[in-house]
């Protein structure tokens, strides 16, 4: 990833009036910084994510897609940044108070602004999935801000003194890692084996062979693949009961947050669940006191 400056808009800044302007529509919008802060990096997962797309093609990470497939990543962060923030689309991605902004996304640091753009307010995001961190920033797109070449769809990049005058609303903040980015390669591949295998199947090996690490609904559909994927993990028929027998017990973080807690476990949002073996009299005590038997 490309080394990002520290930012130089501060007042007496030529950009420093409208970039504050934005900055504070931005935060508003977004529900304050704390929210800006929670949200973004969620978002950004959810965007490469549905580009890896696990349910429909069975691939696991970023490295595995087409080439022309991760110009749909900016494509998608872009609406669902417009989507959380609320601001219609105007001549450009966006229009806040009157003004045309454009979104420009990248993964390496190096971003292509459009003829269309130059002069104009951009929000710029970035992310990597080696380092698991993203950025948002505003800048003011002024040609003597970007390179002097374009490419032949007519696009610029921001230069290395041009990065100075990008105001940082998020800088250097981790996002969700791709979920089997840490599960053992011969665990992933024996998880998602289709071979003799059914939805509940590969449910029970997901969650017996990784344990105490939050899962997301998203990754169940891709593990089961099947349009009723959650039924494949409930009681009566799915993968809970028989891991039950086992000594594994799914929570839910919707219905089990305080058995989730006591148990030490990683906070689980309400679309995650996590496994744990009940290899103590303790943590039976706990699930116990806490209804997870009676849990369907």
């Amino acid at each position: 990833m490309r080394r990002i400056p520290p930012s130089a808009v501060e007042p007496g800044h030529v950009d420093f009036d409208v970039l504050s302007r934005l900055a504070e529509l931005i935060t508003r919008s977004a529900g304050g910084q704390d929210h800006l802060r929670d949200t973004v990096p969620i978002l950004i997962r959810r965007a490469i994510d549905e580009v890896i797309d696990t349910p429909r093609t069975g691939r696991l990470s970023l490295d595995e897609i087409e080439k022309t497939e991760k110009t749909y990543i900016g494509t998608k962060i872009e609406i669902l940044i417009r989507d959380f923030l609320g601001f219609p689309k105007g001549r450009l991605d966006l229009e806040i108070d009157g003004q045309d902004v454009d979104i420009k996304y990248t993964s390496t640091g190096s971003w292509m602004i459009p003829a269309e753009a130059i002069n104009q307010p951009c929000i710029l995001l970035l992310s990597d999935e080696a380092t698991r961190l993203c950025f948002l920033g505003i800048f003011v797109a002024h040609d003597d801000y970007l390179n002097p070449g374009a490419n032949r769809d007519g696009k610029k990049g921001i230069s290395v003194a041009g990065l100075e005058n990008v105001m940082w609303l998020l800088r250097d903040l981790h996002y969700p890692a791709n979920f089997w980015a840490d599960v053992a390669q011969e665990d992933a591949e024996y998880i998602n084996d289709m071979k003799n295998t059914g939805g509940t199947e590969r449910l029970r090996r997901l969650f017996r062979r990784v344990q105490e690490i939050p899962v997301s609904r998203s990754v169940i559909e891709g593990v089961a693949r099947q349009r009723d994927y959650m039924k494949r993990l409930r009681k009566n028929g799915g993968a809970r009961d028989p891991l039950l027998k086992e000594g594994i017990a799914i929570l839910s973080g919707k219905y089990n947050r305080d058995a989730i807690a006591e148990l030490g476990l990683p906070e689980c949002s309400p679309e995650q669940f996590v496994s744990i073996s009940i290899n103590s009299d303790e943590r039976r005590e706990i699930l116990n006191r806490t209804g997870y038997f009676d849990y369907g």
